[in-house]
């Protein structure tokens, strides 16, 4: 079975190593280059909390990509910058801790591992914190890694099974053959590719494509944004994240479609934060999240955005307010309209699956994606109950 698969972000590159692991040949085209968009760009958090009684299938990609990034270091040999130390999400109101107990209450009622814990607590563990704060989530469970060289080490993997990964080859067309299987045509040399499957990992350029095909694949291209600090000695241990944002859309008030931005219409609707110390030193952060028209195009920060991304840090981490911001930069996110990533294959068409649609935490569910795709492509049992995931009648015919 020859199995092409467009785009060499992290979802791509673990669909064809589980692939070629077992015996496909695989072929990975790229419009620009490995991890060269989102997978590349984020902060390298990946979320933990444990397998839980009963895991559903968000808890399996995010359980079942820390396992593939965990082989991928202790298994493989890769030096992915990885640490275990987890994540806090920061509680500062009295609104942000009622929901931080509420969604503890909830997750301990399922076997998963966070716990809430006390102001003092949170000062034992980061001293460098602002002492107001009143306590924080702790996913003890949540590791890190350094983006970059997380999804250049998935794609050595997959190479040394015997993918092949071309950068630089921008899909074009994409039309059933006619003796069955897929052609697709681009990269810029006249020279197409067949496939006897196609499975679409290419983010927030998925949408682009399947208008190819006449279909309305719902992920649209949502604007991140960071920023890092010069580097400084270690002053935060675990990855942060801020009570704010989940709080807020928890009210129905602030419902968005796709769910979970930070602004609509240029009008802010919260703050969202997350980030971490690297091993070099930066402190890198960001968490604006606003929907684009088209993917492409103007790549320019929005200053606003960051500076006040950079004061919500410097509440949490006073000494923060006094360092100045060294680089910025944005990336795309695929964000689905109904908040459910798209896994599995596209009714109407043989051989042809998408596998997209993860938001914000396309780099800490990605790898499971890629895995269950390759594993609905090659006919096993990917021993979780995809149902809500599957494209279905998500996906339907343009006009």
């Amino acid at each position: 079975m020859r199995v092409a698969v467009v785009g060499a972000g992290i979802v791509g590159v673990t669909a064809a190593l589980t692939l070629a692991e077992a015996g496909a040949e695989v072929v990975v085209l790229e419009s620009g280059t490995v991890a060269g968009e989102a997978s590349g760009l984020n902060a390298g958090v990946v979320g933990g909390g444990g397998w839980g009684d009963e895991p559903d299938v968000d808890v399996a990609l995010k359980m079942g990509s820390r396992e593939r990034f965990l082989d991928l270091a202790d298994g493989r040999g890769h030096d992915i910058g990885l640490d275990r130390t987890g994540t806090l999400t920061v509680v500062r109101t009295e609104r942000e801790l009622a929901w931080a107990e509420a969604t503890v209450a909830a997750e301990r009622a399922v076997g998963r591992l966070v716990e809430l814990l006390d102001d003092g607590d949170l000062r034992r563990l980061e001293p460098a914190l602002d002492p107001g704060l009143l306590g924080a989530v702790l996913d003890s469970l949540a590791i890190r890694a350094e983006p970059v060289a997380a999804t250049e080490a998935f794609a050595i993997e997959a190479r040394r099974a015997g993918a092949d990964i071309r950068s630089g080859w921008a899909v074009t067309g994409l039309a059933p053959a006619a003796g069955g299987g897929w052609d697709l045509s681009g990269g810029g040399t006249g020279t197409g590719v067949g496939a006897d499957v196609v499975v679409l990992a290419a983010g927030p350029w998925c949408g682009r494509l399947g208008r190819l095909l006449g279909v309305d694949i719902p992920i649209v291209p949502v604007r991140g944004q960071m920023w890092a600090s010069p580097a400084m000695p270690p002053v935060l241990r675990h990855a942060l994240a801020a009570a704010e944002s989940p709080t807020d859309w928890a009210d129905p008030a602030t419902a968005t479609t796709p769910p979970f931005l930070t602004e609509v219409d240029h009008r802010r609707l919260t703050r969202h934060l997350y980030g971490r110390q690297r091993p070099n030193g930066e402190l890198v952060f960001g968490g604006d999240r606003v929907l684009v028209a088209e993917p492409g195009g103007d790549r320019t920060a929005d200053q606003d955005g960051i500076d006040v991304n950079h004061r919500h840090v410097a509440e949490l981490l006073p000494v923060v307010a006094d360092r100045p911001i060294t680089r910025t930069w944005t990336g795309l996110m695929p964000f689905s309209l109904d908040g459910r990533p798209l896994i599995g294959p596209l009714a109407g068409f043989a051989g042809l699956f998408v596998a997209g649609g993860l938001a914000s935490s396309g780099f800490g569910r990605g790898p499971m994606t890629g895995g269950l795709v390759a594993d609905l492509v090659l006919g096993r049992d990917p021993g979780i109950d995809l149902t809500p995931v599957l494209p279905g009648g998500r996906v339907r015919a343009i006009g």
